[in-house]
């Protein structure tokens, strides 16, 4: 039974073929590396992510304690005292 060749590997011993998997001598599949322009742009992506999110969490706390003020739930508790 003859196959057609797969049109979407047509050169299987290109070692930058992404959908060919690089194995070590081990046999264990080696880790892809990244184009060095989208590590920068991951790098850039995932300090934007984070800064944002401090700055989300910063404005959320800050609304919560406002609240939290204004509730009268920052207070101190009155003193009970306990008939002996």
């Amino acid at each position: 039974m003859n196959q057609a060749p797969n049109p979407f590997n047509s050169n299987p011993s290109d070692p930058l073929d992404p959908l060919e998997q690089q194995l070590d001598d081990r046999g264990e599949e080696l880790p892809r590396q990244y184009h060095p322009a989208t590590k920068k742009t991951l790098q850039k992506l995932f300090l934007i992510l984070i800064v944002v999110g401090v700055v989300i969490g910063g404005v959320l706390s800050v609304g919560v304690i406002s609240l939290m003020q204004k509730a009268g739930l920052t207070d101190v508790p009155a003193r009970v005292q306990n008939p002996k």
